[in-house]
């Protein structure tokens, strides 16, 4: 099974599409078991520690690995990306927190195995361990909207000093690791360092408390005079190529999860329903009105996962130097696609199960929480107006459209 590689087992090209097969297997199992522990989470607003250590311990930590480190996809967005996808919805719809938490953790996981960055080989098999052998887990440490100022770090004897303030910190609910943006006094360049959040100097304030995605503990973290040695840090190239379409589609599958959610839960207790919306019907499974909205949230539902997955099956289509323009353009759709469909099913949805089931232990409502809140990122009514423009004239969305942290 595989070739040794140091200490990390690497597969035969043969034995990539078996271990995919593996992945998909685990990741539709944990869309059965998540609903549970992402129903406590919620409740509780604490972090998805559960089902984050039911994602490691099923492998899918491992899947964007560069091979030589037991991976699959080689570290590239544009490998095995439609077999991505299909894993990551099933793991979105058992829990839309644990599956946000799992995309952070996918793209910090590119950006310190990119093999452009000038990480040393030694921590990269490091980050290799910690993810095969302890489940580590990475935030993207990048957004300052609030902070008193940006980010900063000093050049010092063996490294850099870190201090500053982030306002958004996915994935560091159980602690881990930071990738942390900053600029460098006296550079132009912009850096990422590679921070452990039990370091002394990092203050986690726990401090998030929104409506919905409560399990991602997207809390503020401050970093006081940190000390990253040489090698811990790199410097930054922001976004480029294939990975701007591909963070936009993992946009919309964070969104489609809840929907999908919804529908699952919403169909399980239709089933067992005794009480149709109308007294002509025997039972609700007999229901005309309420077959019919279900059948109308499954068309709503496969039409975004469809444009949601072409726009993943172009990226993996992908050469190096094509112009990803369309395939942007593309995954700005499955965006908006998606943040349509989850709203309209997680609002829709008591239309089918009724009063009795807004019962907090049901706690049903979390699923229009979670895709309101994470719809708020970005405005889809701007989305819509740069989509309408490059249809008209061919005109491309601002750089604002791209990214936003």
């Amino acid at each position: 099974m595989g070739v040794e590689h140091g200490e990390f087992l690497e597969l035969h090209e043969e034995q990539v599409a078996e271990r995919i097969t593996q992945l998909a297997r685990a990741a539709k199992a944990l869309r059965e078991e998540l609903p549970a522990s992402a129903a406590v989470a919620d409740a509780e607003n604490s972090d998805t520690a559960f089902g984050m250590r039911r994602v490691w311990e099923e492998g899918l930590f491992t899947f964007n690995l560069p091979r030589r480190f037991g991976g699959v996809s080689d570290g590239t967005p544009t490998r095995y990306t439609e077999a991505f996808f299909e894993i990551l919805l099933d793991v979105v719809t058992g829990d839309s927190s644990v599956g946000m938490n799992l995309v952070v953790q996918t793209l910090v996981t590119l950006e310190i195995f990119d093999e452009s960055n000038g990480l040393p080989e030694s921590t990269k098999a490091e980050f290799a361990r910690l993810i095969h052998d302890g489940g580590v887990r990475f935030c993207a440490s990048n957004a300052e909207t609030g902070a008193a100022g940006p980010v900063i770090a000093r050049r010092v004897d063996g490294g850099i000093v870190v201090t500053g303030t982030k306002t958004f910190n996915t994935n560091s609910g159980s602690g881990g690791w930071a990738n942390v943006g900053l600029k460098m006094t006296g550079e132009d360049k912009r850096y990422h360092a590679l921070v452990p959040l039990d370091q002394p100097g990092v203050t986690m304030k726990h401090d998030w408390d929104v409506m919905g995605q409560r399990g991602t503990h997207s809390q503020t973290v401050v970093y006081d005079d940190v000390f990253v040695p040489d090698g811990y840090f790199y410097k930054a190239h922001g976004p480029r190529g294939a990975l701007l379409p591909y963070v936009f589609l993992m946009h919309a599958a964070i969104l489609l999860g809840p929907g999908l959610g919804a529908f699952d839960a919403s169909v399980s207790y239709v089933r067992k329903l005794d009480r149709p919306s109308l007294p002509e019907f025997a039972s609700a499974g007999e229901d005309a009105l309420i077959r019919r909205r279900i059948g109308e949230f499954a068309v709503d539902l496969s039409a975004a996962r469809a444009v949601l997955l072409r726009g993943a099956a172009q990226l993996e289509q992908l050469q190096p130097g094509d112009d990803v323009t369309e395939l942007f353009i593309e995954s700005i759709a499955a965006k908006v696609a998606c943040v349509r469909a989850a709203l309209t099913v997680t609002q829709g949805i008591f239309d089918l199960t009724g009063a009795r089931s807004t019962a907090s232990k049901y706690r049903f409502d979390r699923f229009w929480r979670n895709a309101r809140t994470f719809a708020t990122h970005d405005s889809t009514d701007a989305k819509e107006v740069w989509l309408g423009d490059w249809y008209l004239s061919g005109k491309e969305p601002p750089m604002a459209a791209m990214l936003r942290v």
